[in-house]
C-alpha cells in the first residue's frame, strides 16, 4: 500500500495530465457529433476485431469436434448411397423399398498413426472391434481407397495401406470397365501401378480408375485415382500404367471402414466352387 502511495506521489503530475486529457477527450466527443461518430466507428472496429479474433480462436479449438461430427455424418451418407444397397429385383432400384437391404455400411475412424516412406506402410485407426471393425474390411477416405484392415484390437485397428508390397486391389477403367490389378512398386507414395490392361484398349492420361468390387472388400466404383502415364510393355500385349492416387497419404486424417453384409456368403460360395474344381 505504501509503495502504491509513493508511486502515485512520484507520478502525480503525469497521472493528472492523463486524467485531464481523458476528461477533455470525453467532453469533445460528448459535445461534438462529428467526433462522436468517428469515435464510435473506431470503437466498433476495435471491438468487432476483438470479437472476431475470439470467435476464430473458439472455432479453431473446436475443429476436432467439428471434424468428428462431419466424419460421422459422411459415414451415414455413404451408408445410404445407392451403391450401398442391393436389390432382390436387380432391374430396378427404389430407396427404402422393402426389397432392399444395406450391403455396405461405413464406420468412421480417425488416423492416429501412419507411414508413407517404408516399403510396407500401415495406418493405425482409433476404432476397433467394439465399433464393429474386423479384419479384411476395406478402408477408404473421402478422396478414395486407403487400404485393407489387417489386425484389430478392442479400440484400435491396423490397416495395410495401398502403399504396401502385398496389397493388391482389383481395379478397372471407369469408362470401359476393363479391369486389372493395382499394386505399388515401392517408389513414389503418390503413384501406384495398374497391370493386366490389354494394349488394344483405348486409354488416355487422366482416365479415372475405380475399384472393380471383386472379392467383396470394396464396393464397385470407389475412386482410386487417374492415369498419369502409360506405355506398352515390350514383348507383351499389355500396358504398363502409372496411376496418380486420389488419396494423399501424407494428409489423410479421417477414414471409413466398410462392412459388407454379404461378404461371407460370397466367400463361402467362391470357396465351394474352388473345392468342386479341385
Amino acid at each position: 500500500m505504501r509503495n502504491l502511495i509513493q508511486f502515485i506521489w512520484r507520478q502525480h503530475f503525469t497521472l493528472l495530465f492523463l486524467g485531464l486529457q481523458f476528461v477533455s477527450l470525453f467532453l469533445l466527443i460528448q459535445n461534438n457529433s462529428f467526433q462522436r461518430a468517428n469515435f464510435l466507428g473506431f470503437a466498433n472496429e476495435v471491438t468487432g476485431g476483438a470479437f472476431e479474433l475470439v470467435a476464430e480462436t473458439k472455432d479453431y479449438l473446436s475443429l476436432k469436434e467439428v471434424n468428428e461430427n462431419l466424419a460421422e455424418e459422411l459415414a451415414r451418407l455413404k451408408s445410404n448411397e445407392k451403391q450401398s444397397f442391393f436389390g432382390l429385383t436387380p432391374w430396378h432400384r427404389i430407396v427404402d423399398d422393402s426389397l432392399f437391404g444395406v450391403q455396405y455400411q461405413y464406420t468412421k475412424a480417425r488416423v492416429v498413426n501412419s507411414s508413407v516412406s517404408q516399403r510396407n506402410n500401415y495406418l493405425t485407426l482409433n476404432q476397433g472391434s467394439v465399433n464393429g471393425i474386423a479384419p479384411e474390411m476395406g478402408v477408404v477416405s473421402n478422396e478414395g481407397v486407403v487400404g485393407i484392415v489387417k489386425n484389430v484390437s478392442e479400440h484400435y485397428t491396423s490397416v495395410i495401406s495401398v502403399l504396401h508390397s502385398r496389397t493388391q486391389i482389383s481395379a478397372k477403367l471407369k469408362k470401359s470397365d476393363y479391369f486389372g490389378v493395382l499394386k505399388w512398386n515401392g517408389k513414389d507414395a503418390k503413384i501406384v501401378q495398374l497391370s493386366d490392361i490389354p494394349s488394344h484398349v483405348d486409354i488416355s492420361a487422366g482416365d479415372t480408375i475405380v475399384t472393380r468390387g471383386a472379392g467383396g472388400i470394396f464396393p464397385p466404383n470407389v475412386l482410386i485415382g487417374v492415369i498419369q502415364d502409360f506405355k506398352p510393355i515390350e514383348g507383351t500385349d499389355f500396358y504398363s500404367i502409372n496411376v496418380w492416387l486420389a488419396t494423399d497419404f501424407k494428409k489423410v486424417s479421417y477414414v471409413f471402414a466398410i462392412t459388407n453384409s454379404m461378404l461371407m456368403e460370397q466367400q463361402e460360395l467362391e470357396s465351394n466352387q474352388t473345392q468342386e474344381d479341385d
